[in-house]
């Protein structure tokens, strides 16, 4: 199909979608009706028709009317769900094709009245307007033919899986196999981010898309993950709105920036250059203080290693950005245009009160609008968006904490959220106008929101000053959430109801980093022959392991917990980012003296999914095991989404003791102090009675009498 062909196609189905469908249902109707009528009065058709109405043809007609009550029915069916069953289009619209051809050739043999052109002429009419709305489907949903499905463009068939052996059992054969979905189209893809716009897509062919990036202080590193992975999922944005620490994230893509980049200037940022003091001779008239700090170490050091470049922001014509300041002698928020502005501007979109004065500027003091607003949704609305993707990092749970710090948080907040939940009733009010047949500042459509949030808050700036969390933590788990809220999200959005914001305060938790290196070869399917084979290549996985309620995990047999990461590995790509990773500790095998660390890691590479399957095996065999069944990762590497793809690679990966010291300091609780200290211990007391049951000397002996083993904590 032509490029003019297609925008034709597609702005009918956007014009004229109504009319259209009421035609096909109609069309529907009539040939499930007509049909009926064949299957039951097969003689008095004939008859009309002038053709032989004896007992052969009138039990073939009946077969025939039985066959366009289904296609009548499935056309029916097709219009309640068009998007979820674009082949009932397809198949009917066939139907309608034959139907109509081999009426034509009846009349011309004479085995039909003439007036059986009418039924030829209504079948051929029916063709072309179920046909029509099967292409402005595929048009606009990119639907993929289920007369010709696109395959790979190796079309070897898969190697069947080895089977290996059964002293080291994996995560392949003990998982539940949960098949993991593919996120449902939100609209026709268009251009990624980053890639040049040519022209501009009108409101009529396709979503005009606008991203509006909130504040979140130094959490916003996580924004850089849910940015490359709308672009992994080929979403783009005619303009994107910042505020507060989302003008960062604004800042670095407008400069130019690829999200990929933006992840790696985050991860190597030292997060200490954001302080900077302010003279020590202020400090001594703390009643005078302007701020605790300024803004030298952003202007000096954060902003030149993120890429902040303004002459590039100013410049930028591939796409348009607005950056919001606070004019606190008006009281008002401002959206400046990136064309309009300048290192000043960008500096007082971050100057939080108390923490960094405000900028000066012609008579004006300016400083972060996240007091009026942190998400300027009504900014997009007014641009022409007519889906809104909000990526959200303030928190919003029931908990009220005490303590000075949180209550000014929870103040940030409270005024955050309301002003977000006051601009989405605004859109909720125009939309009702939409849908009452108004066009309300140049929309036609009511006005779709998505929002991307963590599951659970982020960790608040103290705890990046402190290690905590790291920025290559935030981005993982920004990428994995972005892919969580994708692989669910409706095509209509969310409702706009203050619960859009909503999360999970974490229970009794616990978090550590873990890396593990080792060589990796591909075309081998056995971890030991991988590891040793010349062709090897080193792969690395960083992955932060979360435990959200230590509670449960110590309860569930199977010890699972969630795993963000990113992995390194030459031959597929040096940062490749996981969408979806799981974590057990301890899994029961049907050795009640084995159990296994179970590691799955998905990820793309090349616009292929691959799957790493991992498995410890622990088990006290002859001789001091216990340090290499702790640290040897058995690794299988799978093409496709999970453990049930062919296998086309294998090795194994190392914990050293350099990166288990790192693991063991990075052990933390949000819950702090002793509460924290108490999560550390528990699972302390968790994986090393499980040890201990698994290789101290006397445990054969309590298991023949009879005694449980640990496995679990208590």
């Amino acid at each position: 199909m032509s490029p003019a062909a297609s925008r034709w196609l597609e702005r009918q189905a956007r014009v004229n979608g109504r009319p259209w469908r009421w035609a096909l249902a109609a069309i529907g109707w009539i040939t499930l009706v007509t049909g009926a009528a064949q299957m039951l009065l097969p003689g008095v058709e004939l008859r009309v028709l002038r053709a032989d109405a004896s007992a052969a043809p009138a039990h073939f007609f009946r077969i025939v009317g039985m066959f366009m009550v289904l296609f009548g029915g499935l056309l029916l069916h097709g219009l309640h769900e068009p998007r979820a069953n674009p082949a009932a289009f397809l198949w009917t619209g066939l139907q309608k094709v034959g139907a109509s051809g081999m009426v034509a050739i009846g009349v011309a043999r004479g085995l039909l009245s003439p007036l059986a052109l009418g039924v030829a002429a209504f079948d051929a009419l029916s063709a072309v307007l179920v046909l029509g709305f099967y292409a402005s489907l595929r048009q606009r949903e990119q639907i993929i033919s289920v007369l010709k499905p696109q395959v790979a463009e190796e079309e070897e068939a898969p190697e069947p899986e080895p089977t290996r052996e059964a002293t080291s059992p994996s995560v392949s054969t003990l998982r539940v196999a949960d098949a993991t979905r593919e996120p449902r189209p939100l609209g026709r893809p268009l251009r990624a981010l980053g890639e040049d716009p040519g022209v501009q897509a009108s409101s009529a062919e396709a979503p005009r898309r606008s991203l509006v990036l909130a504040g979140g202080g130094m959490r916003v590193a996580w924004q850089a993950g849910v940015l490359r992975a709308l672009t992994d999922a080929r979403l783009s944005f005619s303009h994107a709105d910042g505020t507060s620490g989302g003008i960062i994230t604004l800042a670095m893509w407008m400069s130019g920036l690829s999200p990929a980049e933006m992840c790696e200037r985050w991860r190597t940022l030292d997060v200490k250059d954001f302080v900077s003091l302010m003279p020590l001779d202020d400090y001594a008239r703390p009643w005078k203080l302007h701020a605790l700090g300024d803004a030298d170490g952003i202007i000096q050091r954060v902003f030149p290693h993120l890429g902040v470049d303004v002459d590039a922001i100013r410049a930028n014509r591939d796409r348009t950005g607005t950056f919001n300041v606070c004019d606190f002698a008006r009281k008002t928020n401002e959206a400046i245009p990136h064309t309009d502005v300048d290192r000043d501007l960008l500096v007082a979109g971050i100057s939080l009160p108390l923490f960094m004065p405000p900028v000066a500027r012609d008579g004006h003091l300016y400083l972060d609008s996240v007091w009026i607003q942190d998400a300027n949704v009504m900014e997009a609305v007014r641009r022409g968006a007519d889906e809104v993707w909000v990526v959200w990092c303030i928190g919003n749970t029931p908990q009220y904490h005490d303590g000075f710090f949180r209550q000014y948080v929870h103040m940030i907040e409270l005024s955050a959220n309301g002003a977000l939940f006051a601009e989405l009733e605004h859109v909720r009010e125009l939309n009702a106008r939409i849908l009452a047949g108004e066009h309300v500042a140049g929309h036609a459509r009511p006005i779709t929101v998505h929002l991307i949030k963590p599951e659970h808050p982020l960790p608040l700036d103290p705890d990046f000053y402190a290690g905590h969390v790291t920025a290559a933590t935030l981005i993982d788990q920004g990428y994995s959430d972005a892919w969580r809220y994708l692989s669910v999200a409706l095509a209509q959005g969310l409702p706009l109801t203050p619960e859009i914001t909503q999360m999970t305060e974490p229970s009794y938790d616990l978090s550590f980093r873990e890396t593990m290196s080792g060589p990796l070869a591909m075309g081998t399917t056995n971890p030991e022959a991988g590891a040793h084979d010349g062709r090897s290549t080193p792969f690395t996985m960083h992955c932060t392991i979360t435990i959200d309620d230590m509670e449960a995990f110590i309860r569930d047999a199977n010890h699972a917990a969630r795993l963000v990461a990113h992995v390194q590995f030459k031959p597929l790509g040096m940062d490749l980012p996981v969408r979806d990773g799981s974590f057990n500790l301890f899994r029961a095998t049907d050795d009640p003296r084995t159990k296994i660390m179970t590691y799955g890691l998905r990820f793309q590479a090349h616009g292929q999914d691959y799957y790493l399957d991992g498995t410890k095996t622990l088990h006290d065999d002859p001789g001091p095991d216990l340090w290499r069944d702790t640290t040897r990762l058995y690794s299988y590497l799978h093409e496709g989404p999970d453990a049930r793809g062919p296998v086309v690679g294998a090795g194994v990966l190392v914990l050293g003791m350099r990166e288990l010291l790192h693991l063991v300091a990075s052990m933390h609780s949000t819950r702090g102090g002793v509460e924290g200290a108490g999560m550390v211990a528990r699972f302390g007391r968790l994986f090393l009675g499980a040890l201990w049951d698994l290789y101290a000397p006397e445990a054969p002996v309590r298991e023949r009498e009879g005694e449980a083993t640990h496995g679990h904590e208590g």
